[in-house]
């Protein structure tokens, strides 16, 4: 009695195909990110944006806020300092190049006030919302109130 056995070939399989590829160009690191990571908070008055901007130059950071999207562009410059002044380089990770990210907002963004500060490498950017959107608390009022006889 025979038994059919029925094999993937090894290039069907895409993390054997990049394993190789990688193998056969000889990159042992990750790909470098295209973006930097960034948490979106919502209050009640206004959106909280923090950004991971360690190595950017404040300065060079531009914000754009137009059509209900917000954009951040930074830039990490690379250091032209010849490699036998630091030594022989065994891993380079750390990026450099332009960087961009772009997000969409609902449309209650008072643009007029949007403010953004940085702190340790975390860029913060609050985004208030437009008085008309915010939550109103609405106070009860008694129409008759009834007053209480208490027996002595």
């Amino acid at each position: 009695m025979a038994y059919m056995i029925r094999r993937t070939p090894y290039w069907r399989n895409r993390y054997n195909l990049e394993r190789a590829m990688n193998r056969f160009l000889e990159m042992d690191s990750e790909p470098l990110p295209s973006g930097f990571p960034l948490d979106v908070i919502e209050k009640d008055s206004e959106y909280i944006v923090e950004a991971s901007v360690a190595g950017f130059d404040p300065e060079k950071i531009e914000i754009t806020y137009d059509d209900n999207t917000l954009s951040i562009r930074g830039e990490i410059e690379e250091k032209h300092e010849k490699e036998s002044e630091e030594g022989k380089y065994h891993i380079r990770e750390r990026s450099f190049g332009s960087f961009y990210r772009s997000i969409n907002m609902p449309s209650v963004i008072d643009a007029e006030n949007i403010t953004a500060d940085t702190d340790n490498g975390i860029l913060v950017i609050h985004l208030p919302k437009k008085p008309e959107t915010q939550p109103k608390k609405i106070n009860v009022s008694v129409k008759n109130p009834k007053t209480v006889i208490d027996n002595e």
